[in-house]
């Protein structure tokens, strides 16, 4: 027998090992070699990118100050760096014969590492700017310098690029302290430059101001039905922390403030359009100025108006409808006028959707309408047609704004007519340079600065003592007390 085939005999059992009793042990030693830095790991983002999988989805970019190329389009989807085709002619020497020709800039086509992005992003740069991109230190070093000549070259897809890198965190903080070395305040190095936790408390803010203009609008009509819900709402909602932070960090007379500015700023920015969408001013400027005047008119039309669909409602729905429509919903509204308004809005769709269909339904609004449409007719015919009833609108406005402008030398008009008017073409001043810087955020913010500048902060650095006094376990009517009993001298508003 083969001595390969020895062991597949009968004898097998013989040669089989006993079974080890002792615990096997395990020891790790160092490895024998280094592995090569160079190279590729496993894991992680390992691949490149193109620039409109990097470039951040935000539609709130910034457009580019310099416009996309016109002449040499491909230059909008790269680094091209000012580089654009050329052309001209090859000259012969002999026979001076022309020929033409183009000049094209090298373009390679470059996976660059972006630090603060972690990622490879493939673009297409000419060998100019990859030399700046590596004297420069790298892609996100030669895309947030700071000059004119350097934005120049970025192009739109460049552009887009530094704006993202802009949202990082890293970035954010290292063009704060760079603000910070060359002596920048603080208050517009967080205008500037906010870090993610205060865009978030703004962006929390700004809901706040919104949610509480409207409600404010329609709370005036209906501030005595409010205690309708009481006992369904319950206690008050427990505040979240940027809410409270807000609080905090703001007086109740400086949130009352932001939340009319804001609330004036979008009804006069909705009126100047509609004005000048009508033809009824020339610009955009001169619609605001008479927005603004014409606030209290349009305030008091608007509360008219709720009224009477408050009253409208009230007969089409009781409150026992009202209560079913809330329990149904899975997001009811707190404030009654929107509940009538989704209520009325689903009879109104209830109408459309009834046998005889859409055209039915027309035709019972277009009979409701009638009355109306006649006296509006009526009303233009006496005018001489629309052309003239909208010069005479025109003509109108313009003399109830040359009015306002004129109504601090105007010996005529009460105190009370001219304090409004001058405040109104204040306003409206305003809110024609916060449009050109910032929209409604700016406005706000000049609007809350106005009311520091009007108030004096003797009481409320009273107030403020005393609140210290009395959580330092003092007494804090003897602190106010103390406080008024400084000399005259020392007191402006003695």
């Amino acid at each position: 027998m083969h001595p390969r085939c020895q062991l597949l005999s009968g004898h097998l059992a013989t040669v089989v090992r006993a079974p080890q009793t002792a615990q096997r042990t395990f020891t790790t030693s160092a490895t024998l070699y280094n592995k090569n830095p160079l190279q590729r790991r496993k894991g992680g983002d390992l691949g490149s990118h193109l620039p409109k999988h990097v470039i951040s989805k935000d539609p709130h970019i910034p457009d580019y100050p310099y416009g996309d190329h016109a002449l040499f389009k491909q230059a909008n989807k790269g680094l091209y760096g000012e580089q654009m085709i050329q052309f001209g002619n090859n000259v012969s020497r002999k026979t001076e014969t022309k020929t033409r020709r183009k000049w094209t800039p090298n373009v390679l086509s470059k996976s660059l590492y972006s630090i603060a992005l972690k990622k490879k992003i493939k673009l297409k740069v000419t060998a100019n700017v990859m030399k700046t991109i590596d004297r420069e230190g790298g892609l996100d070093e030669y895309l947030l310098k700071d000059s004119v000549q350097r934005v120049k070259e970025l192009g739109p897809t460049g552009w887009a690029l530094r704006w993202t890198l802009m949202q990082k965190p890293e970035v954010i903080d290292r063009l704060r302290a760079e603000a910070a070395a060359l002596g920048i305040d603080q208050a517009t190095i967080d205008k500037q430059w906010p870090t993610p936790a205060i865009q978030k408390q703004q962006s929390y803010a700004d809901r706040v101001l919104a949610r509480e203009a409207v409600l404010a609008q329609a709370g005036e009509v209906e501030d005595v039905e409010q205690g309708m819900w009481a006992e369904e709402e319950g206690a008050e909602e427990e505040v979240e922390g940027t809410e409270s932070t807000i609080g905090q960090a703001l007086s109740e007379q400086e949130i009352k403030a932001r939340k009319k500015a804001y609330g004036e700023y979008m009804s006069a920015q909705k009126a100047a359009s509609r004005y000048l969408k009508r033809g009824y001013v020339d610009s955009e400027e001169e619609g605001l100025k008479i927005a603004f005047v014409r606030e209290k008119e349009r305030r008091d039309a608007h509360f008219k108006t709720l009224a009477k669909f408050t009253e409208t409602a009230k007969e089409m729905f009781t409150k026992d409808d009202l209560k079913e429509l809330k329990k149904r919903l899975k997001n009811p509204p707190k404030h009654i006028t929107s509940l009538r308004r989704i209520a009325f809005m689903e009879h109104e769709k209830a109408q459309a959707e009834a046998p005889g269909g859409l055209e039915a339904y027309k035709e019972i609004k277009k009979a409701s309408n009638a009355e109306k449409l006649a006296a509006l007719k009526a009303r233009v015919e006496a005018q001489g047609g629309v052309e003239a009833m909208k010069a005479s609108r025109k003509a109108e406005l313009a003399q109830i704004l040359a009015e306002a402008e004129t109504a601090a030398t105007n010996q005529s008009l009460d105190e009370k007519t001219r304090q409004y008017y001058e405040s109104a073409i204040n306003k409206a001043d305003m809110a024609i340079k916060a449009k050109a810087s910032g929209g409604v955020q700016e406005y706000v913010e000049m609007a809350v600065e106005e009311l520091k500048k009007a108030s004096s902060p003797g009481l409320s650095e009273l107030l403020r003592d005393s609140r210290k006094e009395k959580s330092a376990g003092g007494d804090a009517w003897a602190a106010l007390v103390n406080s008024s009993n400084t000399p005259a001298e020392s007191r402006p508003n003695a």
